[in-house]
């Protein structure tokens, strides 16, 4: 079976597809699992979500796995706070569900049901990261969010190799490839500014591939 486990997509829609497409998962046997951050910054996070939540239904949560980014997270407490019109101050997502003749507010109980942690046999997906030395039944659901350099710079070594999007690869190695360390894999490429999107291709628990728009990337 293969594991494609893809990078935050802030609203890309184009560029989901075009990594979908170069995916070409066959859902007998493959899984889809994104790391979040779906919305906000990119112009169609409304398409995006339309799109993975016809490809969930489709196939089901078991083969197509949703986790819930910070940028969800914070449209859920400005949804629940009332302050839906700023949304985060990314006001380009409001506009264009707007557009769409639908609310975001539509979308709190998606968003508070999408797990924050993915475990596999041989590795651990996440949207932030992890918090070194707590175990994993103790982790803080904001650490899992929200948590950059105290995770990916720790000397620490985890149990399984941790696969994580929130802080684009620029900020940790200066590029749009991923970053890969041996018990971290961060690939969230900067599709939000300018970067790519990026896919992992996991048989097995090795990387047989790693794919990002415009090109196979190894």
């Amino acid at each position: 079976m293969k594991n494609f486990i893809i990078g935050d997509i802030h609203g890309h829609y184009s560029e989901l597809k075009e990594l979908l497409n170069l995916l070409n998962p066959n859902f007998k046997n493959d899984k889809l699992i994104f790391l979040g951050d779906y919305i906000d910054r990119g112009p169609q996070s409304y398409d995006v979500l339309q799109l993975l939540i016809n490809l969930q239904e489709k196939h089901g949560d078991d083969k197509v796995v949703l986790l819930r980014g910070n940028h969800e997270q914070m449209a859920m407490e400005n949804i629940k706070t009332g302050y839906i019109d700023y949304f985060n101050g990314y006001d380009i997502t409001f506009r264009d569900f707007k557009i769409n003749k639908d609310s975001i507010e539509n979308y709190y109980e998606l968003f508070n049901r999408l797990p924050l942690i993915y475990e596999d046999k041989s590795f651990i997906c996440v949207h932030g990261g992890i918090r070194p030395g707590v175990k994993m039944e103790d982790q803080y659901p904001s650490d899992l969010l929200w948590i950059r350099e105290e995770f990916y710079e720790s000397s620490k070594n985890f149990i399984k190799p941790i696969i994580f999007g929130h802080t684009p690869t620029l900020h940790i190695n200066g590029t749009d490839i991923p970053f890969m360390a041996k018990d971290r894999i961060g690939i969230d490429t900067g599709i939000a500014y300018g970067g790519k999107l990026t896919a992992l291709e996991i048989i097995d628990g090795i990387i047989k591939n790693i794919y990002q728009t415009g090109k196979l990337a190894a």
